[in-house]
């Protein structure tokens, strides 16, 4: 019952962020995720064909059925017609597999770029919400923004590693391909979650491991912010735009809810 109504709060907070943050003069901070992206996104795409051509060409010599020069027969074509179809199957599970470490590794290192940013959408939002002044303080901001960044590249690190895991399984069980896809959205949108609420668990100087523990005492709200913020990043330009911030803001909003530290309507 409790990851069900702090699901609801995560999702709320994340809708509701939009139009905070238009009502309260946010709005410019919607367009630094996207020129960042795009940077980052050309030279992905040559990384990707790069990765998948080296460890295509591994994959298929290590997978392939031998075939003996003087065999001859239907056996003989039946190998050759498996290794052919394996060839295919594994360049495109590669290049999936692949793909998608590489739009982690591309969304985190946006996510990383935009700790001073975000750590500061949730600091003034959290003023607006609760009535609390935060002194600006540079080094603070900093002290914020590297935090940020550091949980980013930890769950990077950790996202990428449990991705692999399931990618080199499916690469032996391709039935298990469809799977797959739904337990790495999850745990994707498990550490979105994470990197947003955490901006908000520092300012209560928190230390990591104290942070992972609030975490997942509200996971429900947590998942439910990386779902939507996940969600809306597959539509082009605009969830490159609006994403990082309503997630961030909306971690705040579902986080005062549940505190009941509220002295405004949002």
């Amino acid at each position: 019952m409790s990851f069900s109504r702090d699901f609801g709060q995560g999702s709320s907070g994340f809708f509701r962020a939009f139009g905070f943050v238009f009502g309260n003069g946010m709005w410019w901070m919607f367009l630094v995720p996207i020129l960042l992206w795009l940077l980052l996104a050309f030279g992905m795409y040559h990384l990707l064909e790069m990765a998948t051509d080296q460890v295509g060409g591994w994959a298929s010599g290590y997978l392939q059925i031998p075939v003996e020069a003087d065999e001859a027969g239907w056996w003989s074509d039946v190998k050759s017609w498996l290794n052919g179809a394996r060839e295919t199957v594994v360049s495109w599970i590669l290049r999936l597999a692949v793909g998608y470490v590489l739009f982690i590794a591309n969304k985190y290192i946006v996510l990383v770029l935009l700790s001073p940013l975000l750590a500061y959408a949730s600091e003034r939002a959290e003023e607006i919400v609760t009535g609390r002044v935060f002194p600006f303080s540079f080094p603070q901001l900093m002290k914020d923004a590297l935090r940020g960044a550091l949980i980013a590249i930890r769950n990077g690190v950790l996202e990428v590693a449990i991705s692999i895991g399931i990618w080199v399984l499916t690469l032996f069980v391709p039935i298990l391909v469809p799977f797959s896809f739904i337990i790495l959205f999850l745990v994707s949108a498990y550490f979105y979650g994470f990197s947003m609420f955490d901006y908000v668990f520092e300012r209560r100087r928190m230390r990591i491991s104290e942070s992972v523990h609030a975490v997942n005492s509200q996971r429900g709200a947590v998942i439910a912010n990386g779902i939507f913020f996940s969600l809306l990043m597959k539509i082009p330009l605009i969830g490159l735009m609006l994403a990082p911030v309503m997630a961030s803001v909306g971690a705040v909003l579902a986080t005062v809810k549940k505190e009941g530290t509220a002295v405004t309507t949002y």
